[in-house]
């Protein structure tokens, strides 16, 4: 038995780490002033650029059941079954698309990671290991949808103002955090979509220092074989910190990518977020 794993490249690695974990992926669109682009021929700093410039929202959508389609039966040549993980689906109609593409086939099973980014990863390469110890397909599938409630997935916002013009943060809101130095952490909700948890307050790179500190003193039986700090236009210097950070707290495996455009636009330049397993 072949098992293909599949993501949209909402899964926010390189190309280089899609090959060495042999991660299939299909890509999201963007439009930018009228034009479309796929969401891996465009950058995030373009992206923001335009939106600061000119006041104008650039324009997400998920891969469409056309495509994904397509995806899937290019992968069934060379695989008996597929396992493909979409951003949530309480933001995306992702997962719903991939659902309908699949055409009722019991060889290709649809994962909601009911966040994006290193979630996904962490999902994927959790299903991989499942798969080396010699479990069916069947088996891996249930124990993904166990696994995932398992995980801590959330990200710290630098500037709400990209969350504002998606429509996921209100007038409000956005000028409250402005002027008060706020930096929300969002984090799912229990149907998937973003909502708010806790604030902090001051210079950022103080903040995420806080941020993260506060996940490890708080999560509950970490799990430190893996975890992912994802970013989105943040300074080095900071990148380095958490990561050093997150090496002195034990973990064995630190992985750390930029955001793709789409995750990155929503987010906003500065946003990063650490996911992991915990509870064994």
């Amino acid at each position: 038995m072949k098992i293909a794993y599949s993501a949209e490249d909402t899964i926010d690695l390189t190309a280089e780490y899609l090959e060495k974990w042999d991660i299939h992926t299909c890509h999201f669109h963007i439009e930018k002033d009228g034009k479309q682009y796929f969401s891996n021929k465009i950058t995030p700093q373009e992206c923001w650029e335009f939106t600061k410039k000119t006041g104008k929202l650039c324009h997400t959508s998920a891969v469409n059941i056309n495509e994904v389609s397509d995806h899937f039966k290019e992968l069934k040549k060379t695989h008996d079954k597929i396992i493909h993980f979409t951003i949530s689906s309480g933001l995306s109609s992702g997962y719903q698309n991939a659902w309908a593409a699949k055409e009722e086939d019991p060889n290709i099973y649809v994962v909601d990671s009911r966040f994006t980014s290193g979630t996904i990863a962490l999902l994927i390469l959790y299903a991989k290991e499942l798969e080396k110890e010699g479990l069916s397909f069947e088996e891996i599938c249930e124990k993904i949808e166990e696994r995932k409630k398992k995980c801590s997935c959330s990200m710290l916002i630098a500037t709400t103002f990209f969350l504002y013009k998606g429509g996921r943060c209100s007038k409000l809101a956005n000028f409250g955090a402005n002027l008060l130095k706020l930096r929300p952490v969002i984090v799912p909700d229990k149907d998937g979509r973003f909502t708010t948890g806790k604030k902090f307050i001051g210079p950022y790179d103080k903040c995420m220092r806080n941020y993260i500190k506060d996940l490890l003193t708080t999560c509950v039986n970490i799990d430190k074989k893996r975890c992912f700090f994802n970013y989105a236009g943040l300074e080095q210097e900071i990148i380095d910190e958490t990561l050093k950070t997150l090496k002195d707290f034990g973990f064995e495996e630190i992985y750390s990518f930029h955001a793709n455009v789409i995750n990155a636009y929503h987010a906003g330049p500065g946003a990063a977020g650490l996911m992991f397993f915990y509870d064994l």
